[in-house]
């Protein structure tokens, strides 16, 4: 009855790899493995895999590669590792077709049906299968050869490895361009597991005879199996078997071949014997008349520089200072050249590593050699994706580091940088990166004297995905320079877009409130969940003070919880599309990487400021007021998001008020006396009595008219809005 039932499954598995449809080809291949495992060992030899044998020539393409992926999961149904050669002779066929990725995914399943094979079994099946594709008449036959042999060449006898060596030898020097481009490709794999004195007899002359092909396309793959040998060769055999060959590369008439020298130079291996020739050959291509050499070029300084620095290190104790000396005589003004390059692929390039020389350079030499270059970029350069890199990479300047000393008016700078980024938004979107580098060494003082009308201008920017991302880094400025700061400096700038005529503008008071209680940018704790995240810094704290601040975040919660107490409760089919990463981009990826601040902890040093009870302060004085306001927004899409702000603080307001109804919470504060309580409700009720003037804007002293007539980047409308023309132009 099995055997009915097994043989039937065969036959209806025929018929599926002869059907018309390719679909339903592949959907019998995907069944190989359930169909095998039904049958016995025998069976599957004997009758289902010559049925593959006999149609694998005639498969399209698609189930060709389903099958090259499916014959490895076949070993343990053909009776395991002795039975492999069966699979083998059709995935050699597979690795013969024309089609790439069918190859590769034959090549992919024979290297992995490899790794489960002893020594013995592997000789045996693989051998001869790469001696029959060597042998071959067709090219791309042997591309899989040469691939076959650095797969099952450890596995080897030494006799059989002296012949792979040679038939891989054979392939290199094949007439066929394809072949020995293939095969070049290969070699890089196949190095790592040759002898050193294999190499320099037999693969040396290899690397040189790649080296002077017809082919750029084999010379520019000569340059990876170079570096690959260089790993492998102690550093007077680089010297002596490689740098010759190397030099001819980066001179070669090919700009490709070039280009891929300048991109690779610094794998090879750096020592006091081929250091200078390695930075000569660098010279060169700083130098070659191809910006697309001297791109890679640049893109290389700072792997170059580590290169150079760890053979300093190997070598001597006090490494740093003759590392340095080297640095400054023979790279820096490498860096003078690219810095001028009339090409701005060349100087873009450049700005994407420069700053992380910091990372290897003392501060003396930095400061000395780097960072002046940095500042006169950032002052006399126009091109404005240079400058973009510039301002996404200034967080890796040391925190020491600061660049607004040096600048000559960081406002001018600032004031450019927007004044000419009409067709590079992205570019104003990066001044929040320089922002928080800039805020990391300076005051609240500075940060209002020169950079809050710049921060007030790109919330005001006509581009929504500039006016989405900005106010994420408000909870990070209340942080750095205290709530109360934030209270009177900056809750001015977000209040009055609430009441902006242009109804996508009003969603910026909005954001704010909603990355103050959920901040985007927040730095989580390992802590247990159930401990919470807004008092749970107060469990450490025993100080009068201390619990001085936690009576009065409760006070102010409760407080919030009755204002919130007399609104309608959410509609929960509210939903608003608002994807932050997709206006943010990489913004936000650059932020994340130096954000190490949780923004709800509270220590000894920030209790008189704490960021909790001044986000309630803000919360009941300010900002609830204007999500009332909002949900009754003439614009229908206003009205949702002012409702989504609103279910946002009432979950924060529970939150909090769970926490504060832990037993610990409410023992601290009986700790209070009568007096002390009546103080600190007089104080809080002053607090929030304080009424401050509202803040006359600045007028805006740098063209924009350029800036206004900019395309808009929007969110998608939700629902319907009026039809207020007025309430409707961003």
């Amino acid at each position: 009855m099995v055997d009915s039932q097994s043989s039937y499954e065969i036959g209806v598995f025929k018929d599926a790899l002869m059907d018309d449809n390719i679909s339903v080809q592949v959907d019998a291949i995907k069944r190989l493995p359930s169909l095998a495992a039904a049958m016995d060992a025998e069976r599957t030899r004997e009758e289902l895999i010559p049925c593959l044998v006999n149609c694998v020539d005639a498969m399209p393409e698609e189930s060709c590669f389903n099958l090259a992926e499916q014959l490895e999961r076949l070993v343990p149904f053909v009776g395991g590792n002795d039975h492999v050669g069966i699979l083998l002779d059709i995935l050699v066929k597979l690795a013969c077709e024309d089609e790439v990725i069918v190859r590769d995914k034959a090549v992919e399943s024979m290297k992995k049906i490899c790794e489960v094979l002893d020594n013995e079994q592997c000789e045996n099946s693989f051998y001869s299968a790469i001696e029959r594709m060597i042998k071959s008449d067709w090219f791309t036959t042997k591309c899989s050869a040469g691939c076959l042999i650095a797969i099952c060449y450890a596995k080897m006898s030494l006799e059989k490895q002296t012949e792979l060596r040679n038939y891989f030898r054979n392939l290199i020097q094949d007439e066929a361009p394809m072949v020995r481009r293939s095969t070049a490709t290969s070699l890089v794999e196949f190095i790592p597991l040759i002898n050193v004195e294999e190499i320099i007899s037999e693969f040396v002359p290899i690397f040189d005879n790649l080296a002077q092909d017809e082919q750029d396309s084999v010379r520019t793959l000569a340059v990876d199996v170079g570096v690959a040998i260089s790993k492998r060769l102690k550093d007077f055999e680089v010297y002596e078997y490689l740098l010759r060959t190397f030099k001819t590369l980066s001179e070669d008439s090919s700009w490709r071949v070039r280009q891929r020298v300048a991109w690779k130079i610094h794998e090879i291996q750096t020592t006091e014997k081929n250091r200078d020739e390695i930075i000569n050959i660098y010279s060169k291509c700083v130098r070659d008349d191809e910006s697309e050499v001297r791109v890679f070029a640049a893109k290389n300084v700072y792997n170059l520089a580590i290169n150079l620095m760890d053979s300093y290190k190997n070598e001597q104790n006090e490494f740093q200072d003759i590392f340095e000396k080297n640095f400054e005589e023979n790279i820096i003004p490498e860096v003078h050249l690219l810095l001028r390059d009339p090409s701005d692929d060349v100087r873009v390039a450049l700005s994407t590593n420069i700053l992380s020389l910091s990372g290897i350079l003392r501060n003396e030499c930095f400061n000395a050699n780097i960072l002046p270059l940095v500042i006169d970029a950032l002052e006399n350069e126009e091109f404005m994706p240079f400058k973009e890199n510039m301002l996404k990479n200034l967080s890796s300047l040391p925190t020491d580091v600061d660049i607004t000393k040096s600048l000559k008016s960081i406002k001018s700078v600032i004031q450019n940088l927007i004044e000419n980024s009409q067709m590079h938004w992205r570019t104003r979107r990066n001044l929040l990166l320089a922002f928080m580098h800039i805020t990391r060494n300076t005051t609240s003082e500075f940060f209002d004297q020169n950079l809050k009308f710049f921060y007030r201008l790109l919330l005001n920017d006509n581009i929504y995905a500039i006016r989405r991302t900005a106010p994420v880094i408000l909870p990070l400025l209340v942080k750095q320079f205290g709530t109360d700061w934030a209270i009177n400096s900056l809750v001015p700038i977000f209040v009055p877009f609430s009441t902006d005529q242009r109804y996508m503008f009003r969603y910026i008071t909005l954001f704010a409130i909603e990355e103050l209680i959920s901040p985007t940018l927040d730095c989580q704790r390992d802590i247990d969940e159930k401990q919470g995240k807004y008092l749970v810094d107060f469990t450490e704290l025993k100080s009068k003070q201390a619990v001085e601040t936690l009576v009065k975040i409760v006070k102010l919660n409760q407080k919030l919880t009755e204002e919130l107490s007399d609104e309608e409760e959410i509609d929960e089919d509210i939903s608003i599309t608002d994807n932050l990463n997709f206006y943010a981009e990489d913004t936000l990826d650059n932020l994340r990487k130096e954000q190490q601040t949780t923004i709800f902890s509270v220590s000894p040093e920030n209790l008189e400021d704490c960021y909790l009870e001044g986000v309630l302060v803000m919360l009941v004085k300010d900002f609830l007021k204007v999500i009332k306001d909002l949900m009754d927004d003439p614009i229908k899409n206003v009205q949702e998001r002012a409702r989504v702000t609103l279910s946002a603080v009432r979950n924060f307001c529970f939150d909090v008020k769970t926490e504060s109804d832990q037993i610990w919470v409410q023992e601290s504060m009986k700790l209070m006396s009568d007096d002390d309580l009546k103080r600190i409700e007089d104080e809080l009720e002053e607090k929030l009595k304080d009424e401050k003037p509202e803040e006359e804007y600045e007028m805006i002293d740098c063209d924009m008219d350029a800036v206004e007539d900019a395309e808009d980047t929007e969110p998608p409308d939700n629902n319907n809005t009026t039809e207020n023309s007025d309430d409707n132009i961003d």
